[in-house]
């Protein structure tokens, strides 16, 4: 094709360039190439198409196209293929090669063949063949099984072969092979697969395999493991040999392996354990067991001693004496005793050995074996109770309570005997004075009982009695049986004194008065104590404590009250006194005095400074500025209250004595009555005496100097500027035409300045300054007249106030606002004036002050009746500062006693320190617990007062002091039940008692006690009983069963009834609700709906197909939690039999199932009869019942069995000479299948050396002769392998051995002795590995000395629980291989194997449970994620406390109390919203503990913390999300509607002018509701009335008038209210925003209708921004008048000039208006007060509310006037002016309207009214 391309390109070429010389050379060479015509020979293609490297493997099937020859002719010409040889074919044309014959690498491993290719010959030439020799390999195949050779391997060897030892096997045992390479690299080991096969030795026996050739190898055995015969007397090795291929192919063979035995066992008893029951004082030679004793080799036994040792009481020996290999254990002549120490010690069992000696040649000893034997020995009684002394002699206190023991008394009575046998009853015999005064602590005893005796009647313990011999007691304490006494002890009690009475004061509380002038030494009052004790414990010793107690004593002896020191009302009014009595022996009672000091007039006033000083000019009338003398006084309220009355004494005036100059008695203002003059006194000075006088009784008064100094006129005064403008008020009663009745005048030169009250000297409080109108301002000087208390100085110069070095700001000391008076002096001649000025400094408070009590301590006497939030007392504190905010607590120490005196301590039971509360705010202290008055009679509780909102010494700002509370018994008089439990507050009585008690038995006794007499009660009646079950006796007491008490009968288990116990005398009862609790017994076992249960399946049945339900009934009542706790009706099931672990049952449903990995085989059992047990009592316990049904199981066959010969090798003894057809043995195979399944053909599998020499029967298994055997006689046997199949294909082997060998038989089947069956098996989960968890005991019946009868012990690898243990094969120890883990698995299940060594072996089985013991070993944590979110739970608000509102549960993977998981809160639950609660099953409840407002909290998150129940865990305050102990929770509150809508206030008051617009606003209502998902609210006006003062036009039905918008509240006026003048309108507005008509909230409101000239008006010129108080102090002021305001504010100007809120007084009564008159008059009435009101919100006056009219005119009023005259005359001119411009305009307009277009005109804007807002 290459040449053909070549020359048409070369074609190509020519025709683009024609050249006829190219041509016609072309056209030359053509013509020679035909003429010259040659045929070259094929030739193969060299490595793809001519077999040169070909193969194929052996196993290649005919017919598979195996090579495609190819060759190449160079005429491209057709081409034939051929091949030599029979093995392959191919195809002529396509040289396709295909294998024509099987090939066998084995027989040929090569091939040899020609092949040849042909091409066509050409014209006249030959065809050309070319012909090639291939040698082809035939690649090998694993098609061949290793085959073992001189068959059958059976070997001999003994016991005491080495291990390593290589086992001599004859003849050798060689394998070879016919592949090549690795598929005849064979290699053998010992295989566990096969049928039949020996796992054991495989571990017992190693396989080497060595080579041969490469295509034969020699198989090796090795010894890997000691050998014991007694253990195992033959092993058949499973031989497997397989080559090295992919697929590789395998053979078998099995070596017997029979072991020889040695002497090397020490002997072994057969009977084993050994143990017996034998009573004490058996009589001798008395027969109590067999011993039998082997020696452990079997094959060659020798005899064996029977010896008994450790007998160390030598109780027992062995008949006959020289026991050989059986013996009989009899008692000797020494009597077994039971009470022996060494019998007693050991707890009845008495424990020696017997030994089992090997003797050679019956003489001299060998191996030993020792073996225990256990006798338990069994009690009689031949022993009486015995005290520890005949006589006991004891001094006891008289004050033994009831039920105490008697202290120092140690008795006890001991029966050695044992059980039923040590037994005995005990009481008391009275001797001497001991009748019903003990009682002893047990009625009955068994073997060593400890004896107390208590008091039963400690009245008649009383040593101060006259008759000492009743300070005696003697009695006996008797035991006996059978009302049979044995022994008794004498008791001897002698009575001691003790101090029992503490001292007792007359009076709990004592109050006094006490005058503060009383001397020292007074007598206050007496108070004395009483004890009942003698001699020293009566004498009494008297001590006074509390605060202020060194003012007060008392006598040490004797007692009373005196005064100690002298005494001072002012300083401290009250004094709260402890007196403590104690008496000679310790005993303590104190009471509390209270004494008020009463005040005495001992203080004269005293002036604040001791002399005054004015200057004033000649002439003047008054003081500027005013002159003041102060003075106070220090007494009480009773001796005027520091109240002074001033006079003046005297003055110097010359002309005018006693007349110039007056005091205010009250105020202490000096003021001038008459001009002062120069020359009316001595030295131009006024000299008075000013005279201070208390309204005490006497009076007391002191006096002050006051010079006032008259200048010269000439020289002007100073003036100060001033910053504070200080009222002075006056009422104008003079002026009739003035408007305003109150006038103010100003004084500027005042100043105001405030400092706090810690300043410190030095501080700038402010500056003053003055001018001289004549002088230099530079030469005042300033100085301080008065009111400065020494606290403040001023600079001379400057005028500048600052705080004194000695300054004392306190404002608990001093006033909180000083008025200094500061004077400034000029340099003026002839005489300087003075000016002064009142500086107002105010002090600031500063919280610095430490609170403080109302008095230092406090006492409280309460009953032990106060109920739990009833309030005790409240404890009173206070604080100067201002800003104080106290808080009340209750801290250490809190101290009680109890009612002996003795303290309690702080790990009291009676929790004493949380029995009180004390509120933090009020300081009301209230009982948080029960009282009880025999636990705790005093409690002192230490109160903490704190100031939380301190500033200075924030940690010193509390105060604390101790309240004493005594708590006092509550004294019944009425009969008192004596019975546990009963109290007067809870008068009931709790019993129990168990079912099934006969008619007429004493349920229980009735006693009770008249207080007064002392005498038992005995007159009872039941005055209600809610059951017909109990009836009580009237004279007994004793509560009686009137019927069979069966607890099913009952539908509640609390039978009740109401006793009530009559005084002897009939005058006072008391009552006892009696409750008799039924306890349930389990006295109902479960009951089978049969007794028998049969049923039938298939052997081939599988877990968990259901086989059978049982059911089982139990008909004990369940009528308490504690009865579903108790379990007594729950059924709980279970299985037993020997055949019970291959069944499964539901514990409570009891549904029966096949147990996992097991399977039923009715060819072992074809019938199983099992007992299905039905318990109570799932927890367990003594009360346990059940009962037991039987199941049959009747097991279906299916054919799943290997037919199974009798023997694994059969022998035989066939003389050489026999004729053919001889029958030598019969083999026998059994299938246990029935029909085809168990019909068994028998053949040869293997016939070896003797192939064809004989023959076997195949339905009989009979083996007989074939062939003649002349000649085949030799010394080794011939070997055979028969093979029995049965219907089903399955298959069974066994060896047959034509020599005569010693088979033993093999009857004996094992049985287990432990486990028994249903015995489950225990362990801890932290059990290290090899822990021994039991000994398994099995027995063969067989004789021990053959292998037919010795044990090998196994767990069956059936289940993965098989590789958690181990078992010793020889011993049957149990023992763990692996850790164990309750949580990862808790129960086991075993299948233990007992086999012996027989040959066909026999074997037990036995399914045995292993426990897990649980232990400690995981914490409790919640199942969450790190990142997980808190848990969300909502509840509604509101919810009642104690509602379980959420749910939480932990998780602990250990179980019972090693799972018990407990709960706290550590966080977030700061306002104790929620409380958390543990369930029985360690769940948390989230309760709530508080009231739920969603308006308060809307969310909490918590934090909480599980932990082991019972532990306390370490908390913390943070959530810390790496703990999986902790979780958080937000508890959602959801709201409710729970707010009613609230109006701003409750009442309103409406003022409207009578000419408002109609649709004017005059007010707007408002209501608000708290709830966050609120609906709007809807206003509107339920009812209206209106009152006129004319009572024709009131009306009650008023409807048009107002209107309220119902969304905005807008109240409106809709109609004229002229004809409503001077009338109220009363409406009720109500607001409503939910679908329940029965929740809204109404607002009383009134709208009065007024006019301008009945209204009065307050002028305010500053401004409104105080008018809501002043109107608030206003109206309380008129409250006591019967009055109230009515203020009419315009905020605009709508009054005229509006300079304040118009206002009218109405009758709080009637309603009715007073006139401006009156409310003028009423306003003088309320005088100083009011006037005050109005002062300090800057009211400068009261004036009419409409304008005010004036009689003449004012210049400006004439001027107007003369304007309004001359007004017409310039409108008449503006008139004529007009109407010439207005006819000159017309004429333009027209023509500009004709220009410009129409314009609609425009219209007129609406005129507006509003109406101003009058409301309050």
């Amino acid at each position: 094709m290459a040449e053909i391309l070549l020359q048409r390109r070369k074609v190509a070429a020519v025709l683009i360039e024609p050249n006829p010389l190219i041509i016609l050379l072309i056209i030359s060479l053509l013509q020679l190439c035909v003429a010259q015509v040659i045929n070259r020979a094929p030739h193969f293609i060299p490595q793809t198409g001519d077999m040169s490297k070909f193969s194929l493997p052996e196993n290649t099937p005919v017919g598979t196209p195996v090579y495609h020859l190819k060759g190449i002719d160079p005429e491209n010409g057709p081409l034939r293929y051929s091949i030599s040889g029979q093995y392959f074919s191919v195809d002529s044309a396509t040289g396709v090669v295909t294998l024509a014959k099987s090939l066998d690498r084995e027989e040929q491993s090569a091939l040899e063949v020609i092949i040849s290719i042909t091409d066509e010959g050409m014209e006249d030439t030959e065809p050309n063949t070319v012909s090639l020799r291939r040698v082809i390999p035939v690649r090998d195949v694993n098609d061949n099984p290793p085959i073992f050779h001189n068959r059958p391997y059976i070997v001999n060897i003994s016991e005491a072969t080495a291990v390593g030892a290589e086992i001599e096997v004859s003849p050798k045992i060689t394998v070879t092979d016919r592949d090549e390479g690795e598929n005849a690299n064979i290699k053998v080991i010992c295989s566990a697969k096969e049928r039949g096969s020996d796992a054991e030795a495989c571990s017992v026996f190693r396989i080497v395999t060595d080579m041969v050739t490469p295509n034969e190898y020699q198989v090796r055995i090795f010894l890997a493991k000691p050998l014991d015969f007694e253990s195992r007397s033959a092993y058949i090795i499973s031989l497997e040999a397989s080559d090295a291929s992919d697929k590789p192919l395998r053979a078998t063979a099995s070596v017997s392996t029979a072991i020889r035995d040695v002497q090397d066992q020490p002997p072994g008893f057969v009977n084993a354990p050994y143990s017996a029951t034998v009573a004490e004082n058996t009589p001798p030679n008395t027969s109590i067991m067999e011993i039998v004793a082997k020696d452990g080799d079997t094959a060659n036994p020798r005899p064996v001693l029977l010896t008994v040792e450790g007998d160390i009481l030598n109780y027992f020996k062995l008949d006959p004496e020289r026991s050989i290999g059986r013996a009989t254990l009899v008692t000797t002549d020494v009597p077994i005793d039971r009470e022996s120490d060494v019998v007693v010690q050991n707890g009845g069992v008495y424990s020696f050995y017997v030994k089992a000696t090997e003797l050679i040649n019956n003489e001299v000893p060998s191996d030993s074996t020792v073996i225990p034997v256990t006798i338990i020995v069994t009690d009689v009684d031949d022993h009486i109770p015995q005290f520890n002394r005949d006589v006991f002699d004891i001094s006891i206190p008289e004050n033994i309570e009831n039920g105490s023991p008697i202290p120092g008394l140690s008795i006890y009575v001991e029966d050695n005997d044992l059980g039923h046998n040590s037994r005995y009853d005990l009481k008391l015999r009275n001797v001497f004075n001991s009748e019903d005064v003990f009682s002893i602590s047990t009625d009955h005893g068994e073997g060593r009982t400890p004896i107390s005796i208590k008091v039963k009647d400690s009245s008649k313990l009383d040593y101060d009695i006259e008759d000492e011999d009743k300070r005696l007691f003697n009695f006996d304490i008797v035991t006996s049986v059978n009302n049979k006494e044995l022994s008794s002890a004498r008791i001897n009690i002698k009575l001691l004194d003790v101090n029992d009475n503490a001292p007792v004061f007359d009076e709990p509380q004592y109050k006094f008065n006490v005058t503060e002038s009383a001397p020292v030494g007074f007598k206050i009052g007496d108070v004395q104590a009483t004890d009942k004790d003698y001699g020293i414990f009566g004498e009494i010793e008297y001590s006074l404590t509390g605060f202020g107690s060194h003012l007060f004593k008392t006598d040490k002896n004797s007692g009373g009250l005196f005064v100690a020191n002298i005494l001072d009302y002012e300083t401290q009014r009250s004094y709260s006194l402890t007196l403590f009595a104690k008496d000679g022996g310790g005993k303590g009672t104190t009471t509390s005095i209270f004494i008020d000091v009463l005040d005495a007039n001992d203080n004269a006033p005293i002036f604040e400074a001791s002399e005054y000083s004015r200057t004033i000019r000649d002439g003047a009338t008054t003081f500027e500025p005013q002159l003041v003398v102060r003075a106070t006084d220090l007494d009480g309220p009773t001796q005027g209250g520091g109240r002074v009355r001033y006079s003046l004494e005297s003055d110097n005036s010359i002309a005018h004595k006693g007349k110039v100059f007056a005091v205010d008695e009250d105020t202490g203002e000096i003021t001038i009555m008459n001009k002062v003059e120069t020359m009316d006194t001595p030295r131009g000075q006024y000299e008075l005496v000013v005279r201070a006088t208390d309204y005490g009784k006497p009076t007391k008064f002191n006096e002050t100097k006051v010079y006032i100094r008259v200048g010269v006129p000439g020289n002007q005064r100073p003036t100060f500027k001033g910053n504070y403008h200080n009222y002075k008020y006056i009422v104008n009663q003079r002026n009739p035409e003035s408007n305003e009745d109150f006038t103010f005048d100003l004084n500027p030169m005042n100043y105001k300045a405030s400092i706090r009250e810690d300043a410190s000297p030095g501080q700038n409080v402010t500056t003053v300054v003055a001018s001289d109108p004549d002088g230099l301002d530079d030469l005042l000087t300033y100085h301080i007249v008065s009111g400065s208390k020494d606290n403040f100085v001023i600079h001379e110069r400057s005028g500048l106030i600052t705080v004194s070095n000695d300054s004392i700001l306190d404002r608990d000391v001093n006033p909180d606002r000083y008025e200094i008076i500061v004077s400034a002096v000029d340099s003026g001649i002839p005489i300087p004036e003075t000016a002064t000025t009142t500086v107002f400094v105010t002090i600031l408070d500063v919280n610095d002050k430490s609170p403080k009590f109302n008095v230092t301590e406090s006492t409280t006497y309460i009953s032990e009746r106060t109920r739990v939030d009833d309030v005790v007392t409240k404890i009173g504190a206070y604080d100067s500062d201002l800003n104080a905010k106290l808080k009340f607590s209750l801290i250490e120490p809190i101290k009680a006693f109890s009612k002996a005196g003795v303290q309690l301590k702080s790990n009291s039971p009676y929790d004493y320190k949380n029995i009180f509360k004390i509120d933090e705010d009020s300081g009301e202290i209230l009982v948080n617990g029960k009282l009880d008055y025999s636990q705790m009679s005093i409690i002192i509780l230490t109160v903490k007062v704190t100031d939380i909102n301190a500033e200075i010494n924030k940690d010193k700002q509390f105060a604390i002091m101790e309240h004493t509370i005594y708590i006092q018994p509550y004294a019944d008089k009425n009969p008192q039940f004596t019975n546990p439990g009963w109290t007067s507050s809870n008068p009931v009585i709790h019993h129990k008692v168990k079912e099934d008690q006969p008619i007429g038995s004493t349920v229980l006794v009735l006693m009770a006690e008249d207080p007064t007499s002392g005498h038992m009660v005995s007159n009872f009646k039941v005055i209600n009983s809610q059951t017909g079950l109990l009836q009580v006796d009237p004279l007994s007491g004793q509560v009686v069963l009137t019927k069979h008490l069966d607890y099913e009968e009952l539908t509640n288990p609390n039978l009740t009834l109401t006793v009530q116990a009559t005084s002897n005398d009939g005058s006072k009862h008391s009552t006892a609700k009696i409750i008799i609790e039924v306890v349930n017994l389990n006295d109902n076992a479960p009951m089978f709906d049969k007794e028998l249960y049969k049923v039938s399946v298939l052997e081939s049945i599988k877990h968990p197909d259901q086989i059978i339900t049982v059911k089982a009934v139990d008909n004990d009542a369940v009528l308490t939690e504690e009865d579903k706790t108790s379990g007594y009706a729950d059924v709980r099931y279970t299985l037993r039999g020997d055949n019970a672990e291959l069944l499964t049952i539901n514990n409570v449903t009891g549904v029966i199932k096949v147990a996992p990995n097991k399977t039923l085989d009715r060819e072992r059992q074809s019938v199983l009869r099992l007992e299905v047990e039905a318990f109570d009592t799932p927890k367990g316990g003594g009360d346990r019942l059940k009962s037991v049904a039987t199941l049959l199981i009747d097991v279906l066959d299916v054919d799943d069995n290997t037919p199974t010969f009798e023997k694994a090798l059969y022998t035989a003894v066939v003389p050489e000479n026999v004729p053919v057809g001889f029958t030598v043995t019969k083999l026998t195979a059994t299938d246990p299948d029935e029909g085809l399944g168990g019909e068994i053909t028998y053949e040869f599998l293997d016939e070896g050396e003797a192939n064809g020499l004989f023959a076997i029967d195949g339905a009989t298994g009979v083996v007989s002769t074939h062939a003649a055997l002349t000649g085949r006689g030799r010394t080794a046997p011939y070997r055979l392998l028969a093979a029995a199949t049965d219907g089903g294909e399955h298959q069974a082997v066994a060896s047959l051995e034509l020599y005569v060998g010693d088979v033993s038989a093999n009857d004996g089947v094992p049985a287990f002795i432990r486990p028994t069956p249903g015995e489950e098996l225990s362990v801890s989960e932290n059990a290290t590995i090899g822990t021994t968890v039991f000994q398994v005991v099995a027995t063969d019946p067989d004789d021990p000395t053959q292998p037919s009868g010795q044990l090998m012990y196994s767990i069956q690898p059936s289940n993965a629980d098989a590789k958690i243990f181990a078992i010793d094969p020889h011993t049957g120890l149990i023992t763990t291989r692996q850790t164990l883990d309750r949580e990862r698995q808790a129960q086991y299940t075993l299948v233990l194997v007992a086999a012996d060594g027989g040959r066909p072996p026999q074997q037990t089985s036995r399914v045995v449970r292993v426990q897990v013991a649980d232990v400690d070993d995981h914490r409790p944590r919640f199942a969450r994620a790190l990142d997980d979110p808190p848990v969300l739970i909502a509840t509604n608000e509101e919810v009642p406390i104690g509602t379980v509102i959420g749910q939480l549960e932990a998780v602990d993977e250990d179980i019972g109390e090693n799972a018990a998981i407990d709960y706290t809160i550590t966080a977030g639950n700061e306002l104790e919203l929620i409380k958390i609660q543990r369930t029985n099953d360690s769940k948390a409840l989230l309760i709530a503990a508080a009231r739920l407002d969603r308006e308060a909290v809307s969310r909490q998150l918590l934090t909480v913390k599980c932990f082991k129940y019972g532990t306390k865990p370490r908390l913390s305050k943070s959530y810390n999300r790496l703990d999986p102990t902790e979780i958080q929770v937000v508890i959602k509150i959801l709201d409710i509607d729970d707010h009613l809508p609230e109006f701003e206030s409750t009442n309103m008051t409406i003022g409207v002018r009578l000419n408002v617009p109609v649709d004017t606003v005059i007010a707007t209502v408002k209501a608000i509701d708290k709830d966050p998902d609120a609906l709007l609210i809807n206003y509107k006006i339920i009812n209206m009335t209106f009152e006129s003062p004319i009572k024709s036009k009131s009306s009650n039905n008023v409807t048009d008038v107002i209107v309220v918008n119902n969304v905005t509240g807008e109240i409106k006026i809709m109609k004229n209210l002229i004809h409503y003048a001077d009338g109220i309108f009363r409406l009720i507005v109500r607001a409503n925003n939910s679908n329940e008509t029965d929740r809204y909230s109404d607002l009383q409101a009134e709208v009065v209708v007024v006019r301008e000239r009945d209204l009065l008006r307050l002028v305010v010129p500053d401004g409104r921004s105080r008018l809501a108080s002043l109107k608030e102090q206003i109206s309380k002021i008129l409250v006591p008048r019967n009055l109230k305001l009515q203020l009419h504010d315009a905020p605009h100007a709508a009054f005229y000039d509006n300079v304040g809120p118009c206002f009218q007084f109405r009758k709080t009564d009637t309603g009715e208006a007073l006139t401006p008159k009156a409310t003028r008059a009423a306003m003088r009435s309320a005088g100083d007060e009011l006037q005050a009101v109005l002062l300090e919100h800057g009211v400068r006056g009261v004036a009419g509310c409409g304008p005010t009219r004036s009689t003449q005119h004012s210049p400006a009023q004439r001027a107007l006037l003369l304007l309004a005259a001359a007004l017409p005359l310039a409108a008449l001119t503006a008139v004529i002016a007009l109407c010439c411009l207005r006819s000159r305009a017309k004429s333009r307009m027209r023509a500009a309207l004709h220009a410009a277009p129409d314009v609609p005109p425009a219209s007129r804007a609406p005129r507006l009214l509003a109406e101003p807002l009058y409301s309050t």
